[in-house]
């Protein structure tokens, strides 16, 4: 049988770190007018490793890195989006294989009661019980 691939499936190859903040609301903050008085010391917070969130009005309006940082996610962004997308043109090379053509011809030309006994077959068989 064929394997079902999903953007669900893939998404979950490539989630953020959990040992990183995720949100700038949970970042250390700063207020531009701190930022613009005191520089220096900004910078040297950012340079310990540290993210800053720069507040105007209490809201955040952006994210402070060093650069060492940064560099670190450019790399791990083209790694990931390198393999997701090589991941992608896999599935869409099986895609379009005869035997799948064939079947997506099926599924569109399928009545309603028969995709939904496919459906009942292919989670009986996901589950274990369909065996």
């Amino acid at each position: 049988m064929y394997k079902v691939y999903s953007l669900c499936h893939m998404s979950t190859k490539y989630t953020p770190s959990p040992t990183r903040p995720s949100r700038v609301q949970e970042l250390p903050t700063v207020t531009a007018t701190e930022l613009k008085h005191a520089t220096a010391d900004v910078l040297d917070r950012i340079a310990s490793g540290k993210a800053l969130a720069i507040t105007r009005h209490d809201k955040p309006r952006a994210v402070l890195i060093s650069v060492e940082h940064y560099e670190n996610l450019v790399g791990e962004e083209g790694d990931w989006l390198a393999e997701l997308h090589a991941e992608y043109r896999g599935m869409l090379d099986r895609m379009q294989e005869p035997r799948q053509k064939a079947a997506a011809q099926r599924l569109f030309e399928a009545t309603p009661e028969e995709l939904g006994a496919a459906a009942v077959r292919g989670a009986k068989r996901r589950s274990g019980r369909g065996r």
